[in-house]
């Protein structure tokens, strides 16, 4: 369906508009037809369907370039133990909680961020997921249920030796079988190849993903030295990423989430090889594994982002928190503002381009209309030039009231438009007695 939004309140993400009260967006085929005065629009496309924005706010939507889709049967979980330190915390949680995923679980557990993914103006994910006793198909389990919300993603099979060779090959063999898939299907979901981190990864098992990046013209999605365990230097006499590069593990195409523990030679590395970096502080303060310093990646022109980890479906609270845990640990109210700022409105929408061919994040003709419609009313002057400080400050309280992916409306006057929420939820309840069990 085609259609034509208009009586809203328009920020474009691009750097040629300003923020615009007079205009109104056509939507046709799935992209951005135009952007012009609501009048010329009705001559231009009689037949689109009208939509009263109402005055609210008209906007890109947002994109998570790190998510664990998985970790949602985590929610409510007791431990028997309280864990010390970021290794216990994988071994007593999350290689548990893997590990009891079966395949309808690896389903509900990705249909619930994503229902809360929409409600909160996500529409583009880059997601790392692991369940070692269900990896075959397991990756389109998950794009089947994002399917339910039309969410648009890049997928990837966490590979690790952890749980065994034959569990490390199969993972790599999902990864192939669904990147291979994707280039026959639509361009709404893109693969890549996950890989878990160095420290549980055999020489063997990196030059076997590299083997597959090379064959499939792909990158890799992996943890880069999050805690002080993922560390090469003792049993290889290299640092993580320097291992990784011998590996032919970086690259352009390569998304490294967190690279909290690195060295200045590291991140020239990164910079040479062109790898990206997610940054997840609200993932990092909750495993107390340290805070990434984003201004000596940004400074050397790494392409860094921002990512939930798992944490949260919705990307606000890690704008917050990427806002202020480094004024807080480096006492100083200067820092942070212009570098968080690039790394959601611009090096998300670059992040995701690499790695999925697709250009989101912007609203121009031609793009995809990935669009969120926000019951937002400034009570201030909002431009190009202050609209972080809305974001952080009001948009990021304001209900999201409409949802456009590939020009399809999936939430509207804040109902989902596919979907009953509150079924899902009750099948996901039921489904977790069973994950808890085997947990």
């Amino acid at each position: 369906m085609n259609w034509i939004i208009d009586h809203i309140r328009l920020f474009t993400n691009t750097s040629n508009q300003e923020i615009s009260t007079s205009q109104a967006v056509a939507i046709e085929n799935g992209a951005i037809a135009a952007i012009a005065p609501v009048e010329e629009l009705v001559r231009q496309f009689p037949d689109a369907r009208k939509m009263d924005g109402q005055g609210k706010l008209l906007m890109p939507g947002w994109i998570n370039t790190h998510m664990h889709l998985y970790s949602t049967f985590a929610r409510g979980w007791a431990l028997k133990t309280n864990p010390f330190g970021f290794q216990e915390i994988l071994q007593q949680l999350w290689w548990q909680l893997d590990k009891a995923l079966d395949e309808e679980s690896v389903y509900l557990s990705a249909l619930i961020p994503a229902i809360t993914s929409v409600k909160n103006g996500v529409t583009s994910i880059i997601d790392h997921h692991a369940s070692p006793n269900a990896i075959d198909g397991s990756l389109d389990r998950i794009q089947e249920a994002l399917k339910m919300l039309g969410l648009r993603a890049v997928l990837c099979y966490e590979v690790s030796d952890r749980d065994g060779r034959e569990q490390a090959k199969a993972g790599l063999r999902e990864n192939e079988r669904f990147i291979i898939k994707q280039k026959k299907e639509s361009s709404m979901y893109e693969g890549m190849i996950g890989l878990h981190a160095a420290f549980t990864l055999s020489d063997e098992m990196l030059e076997a993903a590299a083997d597959l990046g090379q064959r499939t013209n792909k990158g890799f999605h992996i943890h880069l030295s999050e805690g002080l365990a993922d560390d090469s230097r003792p049993e290889y006499g290299l640092s993580t990423t320097e291992r990784l590069q011998q590996h032919g593990i970086l690259g352009p195409r390569t998304l490294a989430a967190h690279a909290i523990h690195i060295s200045q030679t590291d991140r020239t590395i990164l910079k040479e090889s062109e790898t990206m970096v997610a940054h997840n502080p609200q993932s990092n303060m909750n495993n107390a594994v340290g805070r990434a310093d984003i201004f000596a990646l940004l400074e050397q022109d790494i392409l860094v982002g921002l990512g939930t980890d798992g944490m949260s479906a919705s990307l606000y609270g890690d704008m917050r928190a990427a806002n202020l845990i480094h004024k807080h640990d480096l006492q100083d109210n200067r820092v942070g503002w212009n570098e968080v700022q690039k790394m959601v409105l611009k090096n998300n929408a670059q992040i995701y381009q690499r790695v999925s061919g697709l250009q989101a994040g912007h609203i121009a003709p031609g793009l995809p209309a990935d669009l969120i419609l926000i019951d937002y009313f400034p009570p201030t002057p909002m431009t190009n030039a202050n609209i972080w400080g809305h974001v952080l400050f009001g948009i990021a309280d304001a209900p999201v009231d409409t949802v456009f992916i590939g020009g399809e409306r999936v939430l509207f006057q804040k109902q989902l438009i596919n979907i009953d929420e509150a079924e899902a939820a009750a099948k996901a309840r039921e489904l977790t007695k069973k994950v808890w069990a085997k947990m």
